[in-house]
């Protein structure tokens, strides 16, 4: 066997050993983490609660309805957030946020390989884009926002009824 041969034949062999213990080293990494998607509140990871409550996300008695957490090593640092009070956008430190007395239209829409996107838009027009990749329950998030809203309006309704004697 020619010696140029015995080397491009190694060499192949060490390139197909090395992607396979890539792989095995992404499936084992991503295996072991906690499971990505829209999560509502009986389904949060310990790390997202202890996130949230260490940056104090929500406000004091704000209940949580839905969270996302946007990231691949799933760490929180960039999440979309549903309270009984507002949306939120968390990303690199910083909040943006929407109350949902104050939210004047939402726009649901699916999009290629983005996933879901949910635009929120408040007072003044400013907006809250939220995107959620494929096969991670958009639908979810969007329905728990809907029903976030509809369960304050059904409130302000019953406040606004005149009390019979």
């Amino acid at each position: 066997m020619p010696n140029w041969l015995k080397w491009t034949m190694i060499g192949c062999g060490g390139m197909t050993l090395a992607a396979i213990l890539g792989m095995g080293a992404c499936i084992a990494f991503f295996a072991t983490g906690p499971e990505s998607g829209v999560k509502l509140p009986h389904e949060m990871d310990q790390y997202a609660l202890d996130y949230l409550a260490e940056h104090q996300l929500l406000e004091p008695g704000e209940e949580l309805r839905a969270y996302y957490d946007a990231t691949v090593s799933m760490d929180g640092t960039e999440a979309a957030i549903l309270t009984d009070r507002r949306v939120m956008h968390h990303s690199e430190g910083a909040t943006t946020s929407i109350y949902l007395t104050d939210i004047v239209e939402v726009d649901h829409r699916q999009e290629g390989l983005i996933g879901d996107v949910i635009e929120v838009v408040g007072p003044q027009g400013q907006a809250l884009r939220i995107e959620i990749a494929p096969l991670n329950d958009g639908p979810a998030f969007a329905r728990a926002l809907q029903r976030a809203r509809d369960a304050l309006s059904s409130e302000a309704a019953t406040a606004a009824e005149p009390s019979g004697a």
